[in-house]
């Protein structure tokens, strides 16, 4: 179920990652992003809200550490008024290993997580293996770049594993808005694909200030419509703020 508090703490604390989210790229020592994000939109079940929140940073050359939470809740409407329908998430922990980096070779990283999932907040163990391979080329436009993640997810309440193929492809200029593509797959044993296709515009927020003070040097807005087939269609607004530490 949507909660009010959740957009309050997605406007008030803030993310921007090395390409979308930082995927193949090492962070540099004490360096980092958070990402919040929330998503709105309608489907059969109902009205359904999803908030995220992603935070990292370099610990050191040799690997990176961070969180991942979601929370995903929907409102059944119906006679005589809404009623809260299911609700899901996880929160897990995760270590990112540079496998090769370097500024003109496609970078390659693995990461692992642990952590619970839960469905109407009865918990379980989850965890999650990840595969990056990213790069980024100069061009007369801007600093074009894609990343693509292999992910092997297993959460403690299902009875087999989920495989992922997500994608993220964007364009780094000096305009202030510039295009961003995420693309998000899921399948596995007895399970149908599902997919999502998320086309956003990235908005640079520096020279915006806030009570007289410039705060969002290094930050950036993302909105986007997300369009997910998952059993049903959904059409969904999802907003974004992204900071680079």
């Amino acid at each position: 179920m949507f909660r009010p508090e959740y957009l309050a703490l997605a406007l008030c604390t803030a993310a921007l990652p090395l390409p979308a989210t930082a995927g193949a790229w090492k962070h540099p020592v004490d360096g980092g992003f958070a990402a919040t994000s929330f998503t709105l939109r309608r489907s059969d079940q109902g009205l359904v809200s999803e908030f995220g929140f992603y935070r990292d940073f370099g610990v050191s050359p040799h690997f990176d550490l961070g969180i991942d939470l979601t929370h995903q809740g929907s409102q059944r409407v119906g006679l005589p008024g809404r009623h809260s329908g299911q609700q899901s998430g996880h929160v897990l922990v995760f270590a990112r290993l540079p496998l090769r980096q370097g500024a003109s070779k496609t970078q390659i990283a693995a990461e692992l997580a642990l952590g619970s999932n839960h469905t109407n907040l009865l918990w379980h163990p989850m965890y999650r293996v990840s595969l990056s391979a990213g790069r980024s080329k100069a061009t007369q436009h801007g600093n074009l770049w894609g990343n693509l993640d292999l992910i092997y997810e297993q959460r403690g309440d299902a009875p087999h594993p989920l495989w992922k193929v997500n994608g993220s492809f964007g364009l780094d200029s000096n305009r202030r808005v510039s295009p961003l593509l995420q693309i998000e797959t899921s399948f596995g044993r007895d399970t149908d694909l599902s997919y999502s296709l998320t086309p956003s515009l990235r908005i640079k927020l520096a020279g915006f200030s806030f009570a007289g003070k410039q705060r969002f040097e290094n930050s950036e807005l993302t909105i986007g419509l997300e369009y997910r087939r998952a059993n049903t269609q959904s059409l969904g607004l999802k907003i974004a703020l992204w900071q680079r530490f």
